[in-house]
């Protein structure tokens, strides 16, 4: 298939041009298939070339087969399209009505409304691996309020990593302190933990900037990762979010991850 150039700021696109008007690349197509099936309102003709750039981007840099979840929040078709999971074609749930802004994503309101992924790397799982996995968001707007929340993690007894007041990223295993990072989590940041057996490296834009000794390897949390919720104590988030994912480990692809992401926010 070819590689058409169809603009300044866009780079290669993967269409095709024919009597059916333009082709997308398939598993970009799968999403607006699915989304027509189901009603949803799709995003701009402009923006749909945009989000199948973000697709074929990732899919060069040799991300996007390390993704078990993958989210666009930030779109301008309507709320329904923006928890479609692109990577699964199924759709994410939301809990109490988070607000949606057009081209800018979901914000929690910081006392009830959360996202469901119903994705569940326990058991459901592919790339997402012991002691071989990676996860993370874009976020807008960093919450507000004084409590602990995970902006898109397992939150349960187990394996997993919340934010708390002091916006730095803890991980903790059952319901205990074990350790955090220097990493300060803030507004217009695209955040990314990758974990291997023993250590946990987060970069922020694509940029490293901690790595963290996380013991020995543990299995990934039995629950389902959730967005503006950490259920522990239980608290809520009234940040706003862009985009979520979830998968195998991404080291050696943060910047390409980071840069892919970056090349469609900043086209909106």
């Amino acid at each position: 298939m070819p590689f058409v150039g169809i603009g300044v700021g866009v780079g290669r696109q993967r269409f095709s041009q024919g009597g059916g008007g333009v082709v997308f690349d398939a598993d970009y197509q799968a999403v607006l298939d699915y989304a027509t099936t189901q009603g949803y309102t799709l995003p701009s003709s402009g923006q749909q070339t945009l989000q199948n750039q973000l697709l074929v981007d990732l899919k060069d840099g040799g991300i996007w087969s390390k993704l078990d979840t993958f989210a666009v929040f930030a779109t301008d078709g309507d709320s329904d399209f923006g928890l479609i999971d692109w990577k699964r074609v199924t759709d994410y749930t939301a809990i109490n009505s988070p607000t949606f802004t057009t081209n800018v994503g979901f914000q929690g309101n910081g006392t009830s409304s959360y996202i469901d992924s119903n994705y569940n790397a326990s058991t459901s799982g592919v790339n997402y691996l012991t002691g071989n996995y990676s996860f993370g968001w874009y976020m807008d707007t960093i919450d507000a309020s004084p409590s602990a929340e995970a902006a898109f993690a397992a939150t349960i007894p187990g394996s997993n990593w919340v934010r708390y007041p002091l916006k730095r990223f803890y991980y903790t295993s059952g319901v205990s302190f074990q350790a955090y990072s220097n990493l300060t989590i803030g507004s217009n940041q695209m955040v990314m933990a990758n974990a291997s057996a023993t250590n946990l490296t987060l970069y922020a834009n694509g940029s490293l900037t901690d790595t963290i000794s996380i013991g020995a390897t543990k299995n990934p949390a039995n629950a389902n990762f959730l967005a503006f919720y950490q259920n522990l104590a239980p608290n809520y988030s009234d940040s706003q979010l862009g985009m979520v994912y979830a998968g195998g480990n991404l080291d050696s692809q943060a910047s390409d991850f980071y840069n892919a992401w970056n090349t469609y926010l900043t086209s909106l």
